[in-house]
């Protein structure tokens, strides 16, 4: 999977369990565990690239950058 992709898929997944409201008593368990296991599989996909030898997203390629804050 393009790293730039699993990234952006994980960073939905994280606003999507923001909006869901875990603190709310009433808020939908099947959403919150499809959230979890899509944000498993996100994860996975991008570890597995960076595994392989696949590049970093563009928005972490600044870290690479010399010099760049």
């Amino acid at each position: 999977m393009d790293s730039n992709v699993a990234l952006a898929e994980v960073r939905q997944l994280l606003q999507s369990k923001d909006a869901l409201g875990l603190w709310k008593r009433d808020y939908d368990c099947n959403e919150a565990v499809r959230i979890l296991v899509d944000l498993a599989d996100g994860v996975a996909a991008l570890d597995h690239s960076l595994s392989l030898g696949g590049y970093l997203p563009r928005e972490w390629e600044w870290a690479r950058t010399a010099g760049r804050l």
